[in-house]
């Protein structure tokens, strides 16, 4: 029985251990989509610049589809915490299995809920006339009639406001 019993408590110490690791983990993964951020291969490279005037504004959340990182996180510590029910071998392996599939859906809600940002939608008029949506993070506001500056990146549109020329 002490066997079993230390067995036991260091599957659970590594489950928590794990735990802590997919916490942080997932913590790392919060993406940025605001207008202040670039990523690497964004560096050194060209962007084209228009102009034009936020014509309307929503406010929008942006969401990942999936977070694998959590559902396969999530369902390692579901089919560990599982393993720890029941006393036979069928037992565990059955709680495993239950643990695994429970341990993935609420490790991918998880990695999505981190993912998940504020965001604004622009309505904006460009000066050849046309009309498009753009969507970017929330770290920055602009009002509707705000002449702007819209960059077209390798990391995709942008809208800042225009300088005074």
């Amino acid at each position: 029985m002490t066997v079993v019993s230390s067995i036991r408590t260091s599957t659970g110490k590594l489950a928590a251990g794990a735990f802590l690791a997919l916490s942080l983990s997932l913590a790392g993964c919060a993406s940025t989509q605001g207008v202040n951020t670039v990523s690497p291969g964004a560096v050194g490279q060209s962007s084209r610049v228009y102009h034009g005037t936020i014509m309307s504004v929503r406010e929008v959340t942006i969401q990942p589809k999936q977070s694998m990182i959590g559902t396969a996180a999530g369902a390692v510590l579901g089919g560990l915490a599982g393993s720890e029910l029941g006393g036979g071998d069928k037992a565990q392996t059955a709680g495993a299995i239950g643990g695994a599939v429970l341990g993935g859906i609420a490790g991918n809600a998880a990695g999505k809920a981190v993912g998940t940002g504020k965001g604004f939608a622009y309505v904006v008029r460009f000066s050849s006339g046309e009309t498009q949506e753009i969507v970017q993070g929330a770290d920055v506001y602009i009002a509707p009639g705000t002449p702007v500056d819209i960059i077209a990146s390798p990391d995709g549109w942008k809208l800042i406001p225009a300088a005074a020329y």
